[in-house]
C-alpha cells in the first residue's frame, strides 16, 4: 500500500483504492494500461467525450486526481437517472 494513502483509506478501500462500486470496477478495467498500470490517458477523454464530461478544467491535475473525478462525475450522472457509457459497457441507475 503507498504511503501516501491514509491508513483509514487503505483500511477502508483496500488495495483497489476505490469503492469497489459497478462503476469504479469497470473504470479499472477499462482505464488501466496492461503495460504501464496507470490511467490510459487517450481511453481517459473517451469516456469524457463519450459521456459529454468537460475536463479543460482539471488539466493542472494529476491522472489519480482526473480518474477519481471522472468516477464522481459519472456516479452523479448515474444517480440523477442518466447512462454512462464506458468503452463497450452502459451503466445506469437500474444496473
Amino acid at each position: 500500500m503507498p504511503d501516501v494513502i491514509d491508513y483509514k483509506f487503505a483500511k477502508k478501500y483496500g488495495r483497489s483504492g476505490n469503492n469497489g462500486d459497478d462503476l469504479a470496477e469497470v473504470l479499472s478495467k477499462y482505464l488501466t494500461d496492461p503495460e504501464t498500470g496507470k490511467t490510459d490517458p487517450i481511453k481517459f477523454q473517451k469516456i469524457a467525450d463519450a459521456n459529454m464530461v468537460a475536463t479543460s478544467k482539471w488539466t493542472h491535475l494529476n491522472q489519480g486526481q482526473k480518474r477519481m473525478l471522472m468516477g464522481n462525475v459519472l456516479r452523479g450522472q448515474i444517480r440523477r437517472g442518466g447512462k454512462v457509457t464506458i468503452g463497450e459497457i452502459t451503466l445506469d441507475n437500474k444496473d
